[in-house]
């Protein structure tokens, strides 16, 4: 079965306090993570991580090579897709080469990366992106990005991101229930659509 996620941000002391998770440090909230993942998921099953499951930035540009051997604790295989902090380490530590970032996360213990990709499963199809400004007209979206500062619906697909789940993965059935609760409750209801005047 597939798994999605989004913006774990493994190892980033600041995401924990801006995104107020409640967990005292970063190491307690891997702890819970790899338990919870664990205990959702087999050795056959696939999470797909859309995007920044570590942090880089300017200030500390070196600790995502430390918490990216984190994926080694699941069981399950883990797909990454680029997101922002991904990207950054590409562009930075792999001279902008793709194919050698990827190399490299394969290395460490990901099944595979990508920048996008379609996914079909129980008769839809589905977009995979981390940002929702990337989405397509001719899918379901899966995206990360905005964290919870957006909530979970949008008309053209969901926000998988953790904080939204409470840190648990959405799996293939759980996406299937809220795009029935979109295509028969929020897709209709014009307090979801509404305008400001």
């Amino acid at each position: 079965m597939n798994f999605f996620s989004s913006d774990l941000h493994f190892g980033s002391e600041q995401t924990i306090v801006a995104d107020n998770r409640p967990f005292k440090n970063v190491k307690a909230f891997e702890k819970f993570v790899i338990k919870t993942w664990n205990k959702q998921t087999t050795k056959d099953d696939t999470i797909w991580v859309i995007g920044d499951f570590v942090s880089y930035n300017k200030h500390d540009r070196v600790s995502w090579e430390e918490s990216i051997r984190i994926v080694k604790k699941f069981k399950a295989k883990i797909n990454l897709l680029l997101g922002n902090n991904e990207e950054r380490i590409i562009k930075n530590c792999f001279d902008s080469n793709f194919e050698e970032f990827r190399k490299y996360c394969i290395g460490v213990g990901f099944n595979d990366v990508f920048t996008t990709t379609y996914l079909e499963f129980k008769s839809h199809r589905f977009y995979l992106v981390h940002k929702p400004k990337h989405s397509v007209k001719d899918a379901i979206n899966l995206f990360g990005h905005e964290h919870n500062a957006m909530g979970l619906y949008t008309p053209y697909g969901f926000n998988i991101g953790c904080d939204i789940n409470h840190f648990r993965l959405h799996s293939e059935d759980d996406i299937m229930h809220l795009l029935e609760m979109k295509e028969k409750y929020w897709d209709k209801d014009d307090n979801f659509t509404f305008t400001l005047k």
